[in-house]
């Protein structure tokens, strides 16, 4: 295996690197504390790159879009990530959603919808599962027909009546175009029962609810989508009636790679800032780095970060290899990934001591920012049990 980046995947990594340094990290300190979840949103920063072209980079290029794959996805995430996780992730859900409508959406509906999407700035994704009562349940799945999506879409003539509420829905509140899981028959479990519809916010008897406001990854939003006799057009199915499930296996390895690449970049910055700290704080008359105490620390975020960057390449490039494709990869990466990141921050805020456990150290917002990941995406839990079908 040549891990060798192309000479357009280094150009794509620096400049979304640079886009962090000079565009991202100037501003997310001070928005993370920004009380408000919709003052706090970026969008200037977002803007800006999506003019860049970092908003469209999963779209294939016949479609206008960066034609990237799932690892120069990752390397453009993590770069993001370094600079804040709140807005790599707003970004990256986005890719992964370009994913699901790229791969289920007819002509008819990319011909309505894919000119704003790629002209639109503000034009971002979302898709809807999570509920109040069915998280894991629809993940592992736990196939009954009283758990999972409770959310239903009734057929009515040729449109479907809508009711329910989802949670936590990644990209609520802004997006313009959502994905979202509605259950089309109620005698059957998900597997079975459930079926994808284009939602957009002009549609009468859709609406945004809460916005959840989070502990850490504050720059992004997740939202409450309420359904109240929504009637959605047939034509804005998206799958085979009550084959949601099915069509979901289209874009999850990737979704789960992508977002362990994200975590990582978090890490990674968390980890640099340490070892900084680490150089230039003296006590015991030398640098703390030349202590043992705090070196080991380092050393072990220094393995923990290249370990998993390197399972994080090779669990992406499998993912475009059909031959070499093995569905646990992305399960596991994302669980194995986010676990060490939260280990690297962890460490990294022990070697700044007392005054890493200060709010005005960077230290808090990163180990804030990392533990999402341990249940973004369906808990590490339910990955490992989603892995062991595959053993």
């Amino acid at each position: 295996m040549d891990f060798t980046l192309t000479p357009e995947q280094v150009e794509l990594q620096k400049r979304a690197h640079d886009f962090a340094a000079q565009e991202i990290r100037p501003v997310a300190a001070a928005l993370d504390k920004e009380p408000d979840p919709m003052k706090r949103f970026p969008w200037d920063v977002l803007e800006k790159g999506s003019k860049l072209g970092l908003r469209t980079l999963a779209l294939p290029e016949e479609l206008g879009g960066g034609g990237c794959d799932i690892l120069t996805l990752c390397l453009v995430g993590e770069e993001l990530a370094w600079g804040d996780l709140g807005t790599a992730v707003t970004f990256d859900q986005t890719w992964k959603i370009s994913h699901l409508f790229e791969k289920l959406t007819n002509q008819a509906q990319k011909e309505r919808y894919l000119k704003a999407f790629l002209e639109d700035h503000h034009f971002h994704l979302a898709v809807g599962m999570t509920e109040e009562t069915g998280g894991t349940d629809n993940i592992i799945p736990y196939d009954s027909p009283d758990a999972g999506v409770r959310t239903t879409a009734v057929r009515d003539g040729d449109h479907w009546i809508a009711n329910g509420k989802k949670r936590y829905i990644s990209n609520g509140g802004i997006a313009k175009l959502c994905i979202v899981a509605m259950r089309t028959d109620t005698t059957k479990g998900v597997s079975e029962g459930m079926t994808y519809f284009i939602i957009t916010p002009d549609m009468e008897g859709f609406r945004y609810g809460k916005i959840h406001d989070k502990m850490g990854q504050r720059l992004s939003l997740n939202a409450e989508l309420i359904f109240e006799n929504c009637r959605v057009p047939e034509e804005n199915r998206v799958s085979e009636v009550n084959r949601a499930t099915e069509a979901r296996r289209m874009f999850v390895p990737g979704s789960n790679i992508e977002a362990a690449a994200t975590v990582l970049g978090t890490a990674r910055a968390a980890y640099e800032d340490a070892l900084a700290h680490a150089r230039s704080r003296i006590q015991g008359g030398k640098p703390i780095i030349e202590h043992q105490a705090v070196g080991f620390m380092l050393a072990d975020c220094f393995a923990e970060y290249e370990a998993s960057r390197r399972l994080l390449h090779y669990a992406a490039w499998t993912a475009g290899q059909k031959d070499l494709y093995d569905p646990k990869m992305g399960f596991m990466t994302k669980c194995f990934v986010s676990e060490s990141s939260y280990r690297i921050a962890t460490h990294a805020l022990e070697v700044w001591g007392g005054t890493g456990y200060m709010t005005d150290a960077p230290m808090e917002k990163y180990l804030r920012d990392v533990t999402s990941f341990l249940h973004s995406d369906g808990t590490n839990q339910a990955m490992r049990i989603r892995s062991m079908k595959f053993l």
